[in-house]
């Protein structure tokens, strides 16, 4: 592993990027953009070809908050890197922090293909009923001070997607298709509750981790549990990106059987949060670098990021924020986009990814260019 901090024009280029003065050059091999979204779901990826695939569209506009807007913040980035026209949406699934900012998204960035999952699984509750964890998801009042906004449930996020849709072409993903995105390929390995019924080539090796796990009943929602999970090849990496997919669902992916074999980048689960990352993943995956894309006061669980630490071949683990809740886990600043302790001083830094055929991947932190490079593939 190479460790160096760019201090040429190359970190003066990242860093003006993210603050809307410059555009970063795309260079070569896969491009990989986990997007500060606050905490939410944004992550870019930008082949050798020029073609793009977006992972969700984070929060919904948040009048009166302090900082630009989650769509704002996609669309810049975008554009930042010179593509005027998204190939692919992917929407993991319909929980506001990953499918609130479609609607605005949309009317800023052109959009070829909407990939979801298919119909909203968790339906508004019985009125007069309690709401269930996940209905809103944030939806109701914003940080900042700003005032109360009307909660809008989980499928009252998914009709104005469905509006929002209109004449898009629309795919509806299962557990096994592909999609291949100029030189990078796509699988998804779960969808709609459904993961894959057999392994993918080079995996299905019993997984000792299974052994005594227990379930959880705690989703978080039921669409979490509907997540789209998919494995990203470009060259010798592979990349795991399996949105909010809960802990029982990646048990499916990966017990008693390893269905999904090792991967290199590991774009961390539901934010880090509890619901999610299982030992067994960990133990299944063992990857070398993992992405998370926390807030300041939101996932990177204790023990979630222990059982990946402990996975066997993490060599670097990267954060979108601070862990203002668990401070002790947040190692150097120079592998956190975006240390600060509350949201008016974020300047809405990225890290990112540049991924070359033969396995070697650099990340940066567009903050302040500081970079480091793993051999992956092996």
């Amino acid at each position: 592993m190479k460790s160096t901090v760019l201090f040429s024009s190359l970190a003066l280029l990242c860093a003006a990027g993210s603050a809307g003065l410059a555009a970063p050059q795309r260079g070569p091999g896969l491009q990989m953009i986990s997007i500060d979204v606050e905490g939410s779901g944004g992550t870019l990826f930008i082949t050798p070809e020029g073609k793009s695939l977006l992972l969700d569209t984070g929060n919904p506009p948040r009048p009166g908050v302090v900082g630009k807007d989650t769509a704002d913040v996609l669309a810049d980035t975008i554009r930042s890197f010179g593509v005027k026209k998204l190939d692919y949406l992917l929407t993991t699934h319909y929980h506001s922090d990953h499918v609130g900012g479609f609607p605005a998204f949309l009317e800023k960035m052109p959009v070829g293909t909407i990939v979801d999952h298919g119909e909203n699984r968790q339906p508004d509750p019985p009125p007069g009923s309690s709401t269930p964890p996940g209905a809103g998801r944030g939806a109701g009042a914003p940080s900042g001070g700003a005032p109360a906004r009307p909660r809008i449930t989980t499928e009252g996020y998914y009709q104005l997607y469905l509006k929002a849709i209109g004449n898009h072409k629309h795919l509806i993903a299962k557990p096994g298709m592909t999609l291949d995105i100029g030189s990078m390929k796509v699988t998804f390995v779960a969808a709609d509750g459904q993961v894959i019924a057999k392994p993918l080539p080079g995996a299905g090796q019993p997984n000792p981790a299974c052994n005594g796990l227990a379930g959880m009943a705690d989703t978080g929602g039921e669409e979490n549990a509907r997540s789209v999970a998919s494995i990203i090849t470009y060259g010798k990496t592979r990349i795991a990106a399996f949105g909010d997919l809960t802990w029982d669902r990646d048990k499916d992916l990966v017990c008693p059987t390893n269905k999904v074999g090792k991967v290199d980048v590991y774009l961390m689960t539901n934010h880090g949060l509890p619901q999610s990352n299982s030992p067994a993943l960990a133990a299944a995956l063992q990857p070398i670098v993992v992405i998370e894309g926390n807030g300041i006061t939101k996932g990177d669980d204790p023990a979630r990021v222990k059982s990946f630490m402990e996975s066997g071949r993490v060599q670097g683990f990267w954060r979108l924020h601070r862990n203002t809740q668990h401070p002790e886990l947040d190692g150097s600043d120079d592998m956190i986009a975006n240390p600060v302790d509350a949201l008016p001083k974020d300047r809405h830094y990225n890290l990112r990814l540049r991924i070359l055929k033969n396995g070697s991947v650099t990340v940066i932190n567009e903050r302040n260019g500081y970079n480091r490079t793993y051999k992956t593939g092996g």
